[in-house]
């Protein structure tokens, strides 16, 4: 039965009515900020009421009519972004910057005639990205970055952001589902105000204002969040964006007219220009009101981007380009050897505590015992010490070598610091290696605070100081361990009282279906981080297949080179892994698999090298390459002897004359869309 235009408008009043009163609830009852009197309210809710009771509709449970106040905060689920949130690649000197210009433009030389490239450059926050989503106008989820894919939802901290409007002005042909990001951020004035409350309650202060973001948006309460003082600037868009604006400037220019924060920003034609305006913004970014910490530069217009496309974590089109670290000068009091979770040993200086970009700073990494002899570090020494990255703590160099009593060169020990273990090192590496293994409590605490980390199994609460006392109770040996805990003994330890039991209770089962990636991740294998372990995982489905594969099985992954896959084989041949992984698998961790393309064996692309050059009529560059590896094929942006395959569309350039140069064979438009045609491609080749 079709609806009369009479009911459309009645449901339509009802939902806008419904979506009014939740947010004054959540306003009042989380926020503490009531935006209408009681009497308003009042009346809002008995009209709503007289609506829901002329529709005839069964209400639902969740209708302001129908509940009272408005719910509390839950702990973080997981949200998967409708397109995914990748980071950016830096850039920390002008060559760098010159080599990702040259870069775009052979690329886009290759493929499109007379292009005129243009840069749109804007502050890079240090701050924390989120993805929010609106439908129809109305926003309803937040979610931090996560892994690019899936993030934590923090819809109702977000909310407490006045920089996010809850609601936006459907204009401007604004597609029915929007994906906008952006970066929430403290200001360096609340991030001071912030300090001093925890400097008078007792409480531990924040480093710096990104941490301060972070931890402020994941609160489980969040009038926490509120109280904060958080902001937010917006810089993209991700689902639904792509067919709204063409560049990013324009972009920009619609976030403002929504009611977004946007920074401000500037264009150039030449990588020149936006050099001497870099080295310009240096010496301002002191000046503003929160902490900066590079540009980020990135074509404008949306069609160039499309045509460059994305490698595995980050855009072709578009880089971050860092300042440089500050330096301070300080004075090393003693030179420690710290054991990390795969058993490197590394020398770190105790210093007297300095500031450091806005950081208090008393130890520093040396890396490793070639980086010690070479800068000759000594006790007593003054250094000049930075933040690489504006991260990581490192000793620049010394500043008094010359003085005649220096104390002795630091001798490199020849057993472990924590377990007494034989020092080892392997050749043609600088690093030194204690061999105790998991035997060593220094590594099986590095390797536990690993396992449970939120970028591996994600057990929140199990943190650093608990894990430490675990293991010193002998309570925990091994990840499995973690799965046979008797959580209720620890009732009475400081600070765990029956909340704290019941949510190490929960993280723990929680954990026992993690995806695979954050699986393979969380087991520490050496050389596998976070993108080897997805594209592990993606190519075996499997932990099973996984440990089954072979050398040539292995090195046929993207990323996984001789290095990588000797290090997987020796993890799933040593018995004490096959252990744990055993005792982890009957104790009920089941990880979730990972659906992998099956390739027709018989498609003449398996497992060839495809080169893509020029432009094409029937298919976007982006799509071809996608529709390319699931054929099997191997997509590369340069040619060489190994490729098989070069694709010339149109206009296509120095690739081309680079395969006739090397004999590689060189196909058109017209066999491309052939070859995609076999997977079912609805492409027009007429």
């Amino acid at each position: 039965m079709i609806a009369s235009s009479s009911e459309l408008l009645l449901a339509q009043e009802v939902t806008q009515l419904r979506i009014a009163l939740h947010e004054h609830n959540y306003r009042y009852y989380v926020l503490d900020e009531a935006s209408i009197s009681d009497a308003e309210y009042d009346a809002l809710l008995r009209h709503l009421a007289e609506l829901e009771s002329a529709s005839g509709d069964v209400i639902p449970s969740d209708s302001p009519t129908q509940t009272v106040g408005a719910p509390i905060s839950q702990a973080f689920v997981a949200r998967e972004h409708g397109e995914p949130l990748l980071s950016l690649a830096n850039a920390f000197s002008d060559s760098e910057v010159l080599a990702f210009d040259q870069r775009i433009r052979d690329v886009l030389d290759d493929t499109i005639a007379d292009v005129k490239v243009e840069y749109i450059v804007e502050p890079k926050i240090d701050g924390l990205a989120v993805n929010l989503r609106y439908e129809y106008g109305v926003l309803v989820t937040a979610a931090t970055r996560g892994d690019g894919r899936v993030g934590e939802d923090v819809t109702d901290n977000v909310r407490s952001i006045s920089d996010i409007p809850w609601r936006l002005n459907r204009s401007d042909n604004m597609p029915d589902v929007l994906e906008v990001r952006g970066e929430v951020y403290m200001s360096k004035a609340s991030f001071q105000q912030l300090n001093d409350v925890q400097a008078t309650r007792g409480e531990k202060l924040f480093a710096n204002p990104r941490n301060a973001a972070a931890g402020s948006l994941r609160q489980l309460d969040a009038k926490v969040s509120a109280s904060r003082k958080l902001s937010f600037f917006a810089y993209g868009v991700g689902l639904g964006g792509s067919d709204w604006v063409d560049s990013q400037s324009a972009l920009f220019e619609k976030l403002k007219r929504l009611g977004f924060a946007v920074q401000d920003y500037v264009t150039y034609a030449h990588i020149d220009d936006i050099l001497n305006y870099y080295h310009d913004f240096i010496e301002k970014r002191a000046q503003l009101s929160y902490e900066v910490d590079g540009l980020v530069y990135k074509l404008n217009a949306f069609a160039l981007q499309d045509e460059l496309g994305f490698v595995a974590r980050s855009p072709r089109w578009a880089i971050a380009h860092k300042f440089p670290a500050e330096e301070v000068q300080t004075t090393v009091e003693k030179i420690i050897w710290q054991v990390g979770r795969t058993g490197a040993v590394t020398p770190v200086a105790v210093m007297r505590a300095v500031a450091v970009a806005g950081v208090m700073v008393s130890r520093a990494t040396l890396h490793n015992i070639n980086e010690l002899a070479r800068k000759d570090v000594r006790e007593g020494d003054d250094v000049i010490i930075r933040r690489a990255g504006d991260v990581i703590p490192e000793v620049v160099r010394v500043v008094n070598d010359t003085r005649q009593h220096r104390s002795a060169s630091v001798q490199v020990p020849k057993t472990c610091p924590e377990c007494d273990s034989i020092i080892v090192r392997e050749a043609d590496e600088a690093a030194i290696r204690c061999s105790g293994g998991l035997a060593c409590p220094a590594q099986l605490k590095e390797r536990l605070s690993h396992f449970v980390s939120r970028q591996a199994m994600d057990m929140d609460g199990l943190g650093d100081i608990l894990i430490e006392r675990l293991v010193d109770e002998g309570l925990l040996h091994s990840p499995a361990d973690l799965y046979e805990l008797d959580v209720d003994a620890l009732s009475g330890w400081e600070g765990i009282g029956s909340k704290k039991i019941n949510n190490l209770k929960q993280v723990i089962e929680a954990s026992k279906t993690r995806s695979l990636p954050h699986f393979l991740y969380a087991l520490g294998i050496r050389h596998v981080g976070q993108a080897t372990a997805r594209a592990l995982a993606e190519t075996f489905g499997t932990c099973e297949r996984l440990m089954q594969a072979d050398d040539v099985a292995l090195l046929a992954v993207p990323d996984v080179g001789v290095e990588v896959a000797a290090s997987i084989l020796a993890f799933f041949v040593e018995p004490h892994n096959l252990d744990v992984l055993k005792r982890l698998y009957d104790s009920g961790v089941n990880p979730e698999p990972v659906q992998i393309t099956e390739f027709d064996a018989s498609h003449p692309l398996v497992g060839k090298t495809v080169v893509l050059t020029g432009t094409f009529r029937s298919v976007k560059r982006s799509d071809a390459q996608q529709k390319l590896r699931l054929l099997g094929a191997k997509v590369v942006g340069s040619v060489s002897k190994k490729t098989d395959y070069v694709i010339a569309g149109a206009q296509a350039g120095s690739k081309l004359e680079k395969a006739n140069a090397l004999n590689v064979s060189v196909v058109d438009e017209t066999q491309l869309c052939a070859w995609l045609d076999l997977i079912g491609s609805d492409i027009d080749v007429g």
